[in-house]
């Protein structure tokens, strides 16, 4: 999959490519560098990294996915980085018709709910129901299911679904279509956007200079804009 023709190789989650591609295309001109970039759900990176695809660098949008690459060897683990959290939120059609105010309102009857069963939002609504104590009210209206984030998203952008499980930057990243309903504190869940270096690399000075970039205050304003929050 990775050109020669590029210095670096990014291999990325579809959800977590777009304040990434714009960091990169800063950290490019600044080191007149060349970096390609392979976006797709990670369990096809990781396929395509496992057969020898060329690939320096890998971002996800959770922590858990970078565990299981750590564990069959894909990653430098010493190199793993957080670019930033997200806060999950109820993401609805633009227009919120189900008028959904709450998480109370997804137990209504007839709301059709929507979850996704891979990728980065893997049992997010567990999480949150769980915190709500609504697991079993909620449960019953999920209808709908979605194997990535780009496919959940996909039940509001066709307006299939009246609500999903998702992230507040979504609402960010899809502002024609979406909108954020935010949760209470109480219920609130985060979890990290990672990015870490790929054990097979064969230019791993560049791709850990490429990881202090994106984590370093530089690329703050490519991130925070579209709903990440930082920390340093």
């Amino acid at each position: 999959m990775g050109d020669d023709k590029n210095d670096l190789m990014i291999f990325s989650a579809g959800a977590v490519a777009p304040p990434l591609q714009k960091a990169v295309e800063i950290f490019e001109k600044s080191r007149a560098m060349k970096c390609g970039m392979r976006i797709g759900r990670p369990n096809v990176l990781f396929e395509e990294i496992t057969r020898g695809d060329r690939a320096d660098v890998i971002c996800t949008g959770a922590e858990y996915m970078l565990d299981e690459a750590a564990e069959v060897g894909l990653i430098d683990g010493d190199s793993r980085a957080s670019l930033g959290l997200r806060r999950s939120a109820i993401i609805v059609p633009l227009g919120n018709p189900a008028k959904i105010r709450s998480v109370e309102d997804l137990c209504k009857e007839g709301v059709k709910v929507g979850i996704a069963t891979e990728g980065c939002l893997k049992g997010l609504w567990d999480d949150v129901a769980s915190r709500a104590g609504l697991t079993d009210a909620i449960r019953k209206n999920i209808v709908l299911r979605a194997d990535s984030c780009g496919s959940v998203m996909a039940l509001i952008n066709t307006r299939k679904a009246d609500a999903i499980f998702g992230w507040s930057a979504f609402a960010k990243l899809w502002p024609q279509s979406a909108e954020a309903v935010e949760l209470r504190p109480e219920h609130q869940i985060f979890r990290s956007t990672v990015v870490s270096v790929v054990r097979s690399s064969e230019n791993k000075a560049d791709a850990k200079a490429l990881i202090e970039f994106l984590a370093s205050p530089e690329a703050d304003e490519q991130y925070t804009s579209l709903g990440w929050i930082r920390k340093h």
